[in-house]
């Protein structure tokens, strides 16, 4: 019922406003259902259109298109597009005037700044209008799960920037932001006597705080928060962190790969457990070395936002590390999957042989078989230094230290690193408000 009542206040607010977001979800429901080759075409020519956008009206791709001796006419093929170079973080923050549209007035753009979770943040533009276009990738994804704009959603979320008192907006979409930064019991005991009166349709934040609260629910006993699904996103999920999700909440988890970078939508879950690329929205590629990986491969997201023409992000680099799968979703979907986004390039360690290590595998080796770990930390300063910080729990003492280093040794096989282990009250999270398990200094080679 309110479903509707929802719509038609939307359609009484702006109805032009409405009317678009109608076109650009028809046109997104449509696109799912076309087959691989058809989606790569419709793509293509959106890219096409971009880097046309971009030649004409944006300073710092004219100038990019100069220095490799290229024009938009010259890129046909998915290898032509190779040669333009990555956008960086760095190039961003430098050439922000250069990046802005000439044909784009200031009062059509709003600012945006990023978590920083990497250690930098940015400063982007984007069109004022860019969240009809989010809105329409939101809803074809959260329509796999029976929902719909007007359902109730309760944010789980770290950046406090996102939290602010409830709006008058937030009432009539029915969303309420819970703070996710510092999950004490005292908040997580007023969110669960909250939500068991509200019942949200859907529980969505970052994966590691949802984790947190479902662990906090089944040590409490808590029972009866049952949505349609539980949507994840911000950070790697683990498998045993999804299985208590679920479990506690009796209902699916899927989730969400995005940023503020590239809009809404870069991949989502679908009920089959594939994480499907939207790829009618964002033109993702997956490198190795900067050439396309196979499927199987490991390699680095890229990403150019099919939308953004305010401040086109041409081959941004995300800094994430993914997969992409050899067959198609048995959903029938076309859109391309992902096998695995595997993390961030800071969380994959270089040994100085040269070999790549996950630093997750840290996670399933530090908490084996004890309580007696709040929480850790696996940072590498360079090829031949890795520091383990350990923040004590219930029962802790050195042979926990000494069961550790003996573990992370195990895994490096004799590589000559230096490992230290340090025991501290306190391990930071950062100023998004993630928890980031392992990090690395070391840039990531695929050779």
């Amino acid at each position: 019922m309110y479903r509707n009542f929802y719509r038609l206040m939307r359609f009484a607010v702006n109805y032009r406003r409405e009317l678009r977001l109608m076109d650009y979800l028809r046109e997104f429901e449509r696109n799912q259902w076309l087959s691989a080759e058809e989606l790569r075409q419709v793509s293509w020519q959106k890219l096409k259109q971009l880097l046309e956008h971009a030649y004409v009206n944006v300073p710092f791709y004219q100038q990019r298109f100069q220095e490799v001796g290229l024009t938009p006419a010259d890129i046909q093929t998915e290898v032509d597009f190779l040669r333009l170079p990555l956008l960086t973080k760095e190039d961003i923050n430098k050439h922000t005037d250069s990046l802005m549209a000439t044909n784009y007035d200031e009062r059509q753009l709003k600012r945006d700044v990023t978590s920083g979770s990497t250690g930098v943040p940015l400063v982007l533009f984007r069109e004022r209008d860019h969240d009809i276009i989010d809105v329409a990738a939101f809803t074809r994804y959260r329509r796999w799960f029976g929902c719909e704009p007007g359902d109730k959603i309760a944010w789980i979320w770290g950046r406090r920037g996102d939290i602010s008192g409830v709006t008058l907006a937030q009432r009539l979409k029915r969303e309420r932001w819970l703070d996710g930064y510092r999950p004490t019991p005292d908040k997580l005991q007023q969110y669960a006597e909250m939500l068991l009166k509200w019942k949200p349709t859907i529980i969505a934040g970052y994966g590691n705080v949802i984790y947190i609260f479902a662990e906090y629910l089944r040590s409490q006993n808590i029972t009866g928060i049952q949505p349609k699904v539980v949507e994840t996103t911000g950070m790697t999920i683990w498998p045993h962190e999804r299985e208590t999700i679920a479990q506690v909440f009796q209902c699916p988890v899927s989730d969400r790969y995005g940023s503020h970078e590239a809009g809404a939508m870069i991949a989502g879950e679908c009920p089959e457990h594939s994480k499907h690329i939207f790829s009618d929205f964002c033109y993702v590629e997956v490198l190795a070395d900067e050439r396309p990986a196979e499927p199987g491969q490991m390699g680095e997201v890229i990403i150019t936002p099919l939308y953004t023409f305010g401040m086109p992000l041409i081959r941004y680099r995300m800094a994430d590390i993914a997969i992409l799968a050899d067959k198609p979703c048995s959903c029938g979907r076309g859109l391309p999957v992902l096998d695995k986004l595997v993390g961030r390039t800071t969380s994959i360690f270089t040994l100085p042989s040269g070999k790549l290590l996950y630093g997750g595998i840290f996670r399933h080796i530090v908490l084996k078989d004890t309580l007696a770990i709040r929480q850790f930390r696996v940072h590498q300063s360079d090829k031949n230094q890795i520091e383990v910080f350990l923040q004590p729990g219930k029962g802790f003492d050195e042979t926990i230290v000494s069961q550790v280093k003996q573990r992370c040794l195990a895994v490096l096989e004799g590589e000559p690193v230096n490992l230290t282990i340090t025991v501290t009250d306190d391990i930071p999270i950062t100023a998004a408000g993630k928890f980031l398990v392992t990090t690395s200094d070391v840039p990531v080679s695929f050779n």
